[in-house]
């Protein structure tokens, strides 16, 4: 109960500065003016955001050296079967979404290799980042992630990617970088402006008469 809470919040925290953020991007920098893709996009950043809220990610002000590293893969299995297989479960329904909405939106990644090595990246690029945080750095986390990102590209590629969008000018060498770019804000939203917010809201709910109840 508690961790679906600390995601919510982080969810909430991050939508004031997603909007703005998301507005910029299509509007200022990409020259876009496509509601479809709008919304589109929106829904990205924020499954990103979700994605640093249930990993977690570093904050400012908070960072922490913690070498801690598992590199045998499915160790764990023999001392907690069925904690093993449910995180294994839900670490691949995570990075489904990764797999079907990036092809989906940005039609030059529509390839099986492209988008592993980039559900590789991330993955990597999260378990390097926990080193920072109180999380374990998992083998285990950088397969099921992988995996969960090729099962999520073939579930799209089932329904052959098919979204009404479409580009409102020529700046196809731009917008090829664009889901890094917003993987870059949204990462830097999570660290630096997300717990401006996320803070006063813990404060809220820690003094709140119900906090004791779902403790």
């Amino acid at each position: 109960m508690i961790r679906l809470l600390s995601i919510g919040i982080d969810c909430i925290s991050s939508i004031i500065f997603v909007i703005p953020a998301v507005i910029i991007l299509q509007y200022a920098i990409f020259k876009q003016r496509n509601l479809n893709r709008f919304t589109a996009i929106f829904i990205f950043a924020l499954y990103i955001i979700a994605v640093f809220s249930v990993v977690g990610i570093p904050v400012a002000g908070t960072f922490k050296v913690d070498f801690s590293f598992n590199i045998i893969p499915l160790i764990d299995i023999v001392n907690s079967p069925l904690e093993y297989t449910k995180n294994t479960i839900l670490n691949i329904i995570l990075f489904i979404p990764m797999g079907f909405l990036v092809p989906a939106i940005w039609k030059n990644y529509r390839s099986i290799k492209i988008m592993f090595f980039m559900g590789l990246a991330l993955s990597a690029s999260i378990e390097i980042l926990q080193i920072f945080t109180f999380r374990l750095t998992d083998i285990d986390d950088l397969i099921t992630n992988t995996a969960g990102t090729v099962i999520g590209y073939y579930i799209g590629k089932r329904f052959s990617f098919k979204l009404p969008l479409k580009l409102d000018n020529n700046k196809e060498y731009l917008i090829q970088y664009e889901p890094f770019i917003i993987l870059a804000v949204m990462f830097l939203i999570g660290v630096f402006l997300k717990p401006v917010v996320s803070n006063g809201i813990w404060d809220i709910v820690l003094s709140s008469s119900w906090w004791e109840g779902i403790k």
